[in-house]
């Protein structure tokens, strides 16, 4: 607590350097990638495209939804804003879920958390 250590500027909070900014950069990119995606068209054009274990972003009016039939051939249709910071969740086929880019939350096609940060399933259609 008191004198001085040769580690203190490594683990100085204010400390600043031109390695941490370009991490800091590139590690938010993801986030303004994500949100960029609420201009672009949706992935399908209507859910009837979707077969069983088939999953995207379909475009309702200025609204994102995240639209999959489950193994089952049942169709979920939720908000695809992540319940934890609103990026656009994608399909992800091979686990059967939905996959947030941004903080790596995973949600079950009923919209149910699967993990984590997000605590909240996603939105109704």
């Amino acid at each position: 607590m008191n004198g001085s250590s040769p580690w203190a500027d490594v683990y100085d909070p204010s400390r600043k350097t031109l390695k941490a900014a370009g991490t800091y950069i590139q590690e938010n990119l993801t986030a303004v990638k994500s949100f960029a995606e609420y201009l672009a068209p949706g992935e399908v054009r209507n859910a009837d495209e979707l077969r069983p274990g088939q999953g995207g972003i379909l475009r309702d009016g200025v609204r994102k939804l995240a639209a999959c039939r489950d193994l089952d051939g049942r169709l979920h249709l939720h908000s695809a804003a992540c319940s934890h910071l609103g990026c656009l969740v994608h399909w992800n086929e091979t686990e059967q879920c939905w996959d947030c880019p941004c903080h790596g939350s995973h949600f079950a096609p009923d919209g149910a958390v699967l993990n984590g940060p997000a605590v909240a399933p996603l939105g109704k259609a």
